[in-house]
């Protein structure tokens, strides 16, 4: 009997205070009201990601391509989205200087540095853009100190030898084509490093029989792509903007 009562008295104090069950569920529908809000916040952030990305491929593909109105286009609006973002900085100066424009793919290379200092691309391109306008001198002190960041980095090893070249300094280069090797199947920077050597010294059979090795292992795409700045090095200098 008492246990009946009991069971009756605890069925009224429900229905006598039912604000506190509505308080419960008001929580649980807020909670989940901002649960959605949080998530749909997220949901935009990886939107802005994913866009960012889209508009960085298409700019890189173009460039790739040789299509660098696209790839400007594109990359503009990679900037837009993240205009502090280092690696479309770097990819929009990359394209100036494929114009020729080298003065604005100075400015573009400057900007990294003030936002992330020890971002060795920045410094790579900057000897880029100096030694397609053949002032050696700056771009060694360029490609050297992208080296400080990324010692491992055979391009920057073949442009110094290059720009050393440039400058006269054949014993400096020659003692650094051993951080190159002839045995690297993903690069043919030791064939173009000894040949340019071997131009300099005048011994023209010992540099066609590396570039045709060079060539015949690495094939026609990559061997066009060093050739361009192996011949380059010995081109007279251009009018510049």
């Amino acid at each position: 009997m008492n246990k009946k009562r009991e069971e009756i008295d605890q069925a009224m104090a429900r229905k006598s205070f039912p604000g506190k069950r509505t308080s419960v569920f008001l929580q649980l529908v807020l909670g989940i009201f901002f649960f959605k809000e949080w998530v749909g916040g997220a949901d935009l952030g990886k939107g802005d990601d994913g866009l960012f990305a889209q508009a960085y491929q298409d700019a890189l593909v173009a460039f790739k391509r040789l299509n660098v109105d696209e790839a400007q286009k594109a990359i503009l609006k990679a900037q837009e989205l993240k205009p502090k973002d280092p690696r479309a900085i770097v990819l929009a100066a990359r394209i100036f200087l494929q114009k020729k424009e080298y003065n604005k793919a100075e400015k573009e290379l400057y900007k990294v540095f003030k936002i992330q200092p020890d971002y060795s691309p920045a410094y790579q391109y900057l000897g880029e853009v100096f030694y397609a306008k053949k002032d050696y001198k700056e771009a060694l002190y360029r490609f050297e100190q992208a080296a400080l960041h990324d010692s491992s980095n055979k391009e920057i090893l073949l442009k110094r030898i290059y720009c050393m070249i440039g400058l006269g300094r054949v014993d400096s280069a020659e003692s650094l084509i051993a951080g190159l090797s002839a045995f690297d199947e993903s690069s043919p920077g030791y064939y173009f490093a000894k040949a340019a050597l071997c131009r300099v010294l005048k011994k023209y059979n010992e540099e066609k029989s590396l570039l045709d090795t060079a060539r015949i292992i690495y094939g026609n795409d990559a061997f066009s792509q060093y050739l361009h700045d192996y011949e380059s090095l010995f081109a007279k200098k251009e009018t510049l903007d």
